[in-house]
């Protein structure tokens, strides 16, 4: 059997190899948290994205260019409804005269003629937003490689949205010059209305 003084040695050296085994570990990290890069110096921008758009000359030559459809479409409209009133008097005035059978095929008609206008009705407003939606995509395009260049030139490590922030100096919002050179590269776009599909 061992003495208590061997034991007390064992438990010694146990102790003294788990010490050096952890400074080992501990000296082969250190090196490796050192070598890695510091972080830059934060330098942040802001910018009203849906505000510059908005107020863009682009922006809003999509918007007369819609709204101009938009009234065209409701011209259409406003005479397929008075077409409709017509024929659901007419159908009225019929009831009385025509025979049962008659009248229900009638009335189906018309039901359907009435589908098929709120049908085209929702085609062309699905069509007017997709132009819109595609035509606005070209303008953000253009605001994104607009404020890239503003960010590069300003070194900024970052570009938040306005509504991300509470509190700022104006001198790190851009947002004004950047209406200002979108309104510069970017006068108008053309707005293209897919094809009118059915439903």
């Amino acid at each position: 059997m061992l003495s208590f003084l061997a034991c007390r040695r064992i438990a010694f050296a146990r102790i003294a190899i788990a010490g050096i085994l952890a400074l080992g570990v501990v000296a082969a990290l250190t090196p490796q948290v050192q070598a890695a890069d510091p972080l830059p110096q934060a330098r942040i921008a802001f910018i009203d994205v849906q505000g510059v758009l908005r107020a863009s000359e682009a922006a809003r030559t999509v918007r007369d260019q819609i709204e101009a459809q938009r009234a065209r479409y409701q011209e259409e409209i406003s005479k397929q409804e008075r077409e409709l009133r017509t024929l659901e008097q007419e159908l009225v005035q019929q009831r009385s005269v025509l025979a049962p059978d008659a009248f229900q095929q009638r009335r189906q008609q018309f039901e359907q003629r009435v589908a098929e206008i709120q049908r085209a009705v929702q085609a062309r407003k699905r069509q007017l937003d997709e132009g819109y939606a595609q035509a606005m995509e070209q303008v953000r395009v253009a605001l994104v490689e607009i404020v890239a260049d503003i960010a590069k030139e300003r070194q900024a490590t970052a570009v938040l949205s306005k509504s991300a922030i509470v509190l700022a100096e104006k001198s790190i919002d851009i947002s004004e010059d950047a209406l200002n050179r979108l309104n510069q590269r970017l006068t108008s776009v053309t707005v293209k209305l897919p094809p009118i599909q059915q439903q």
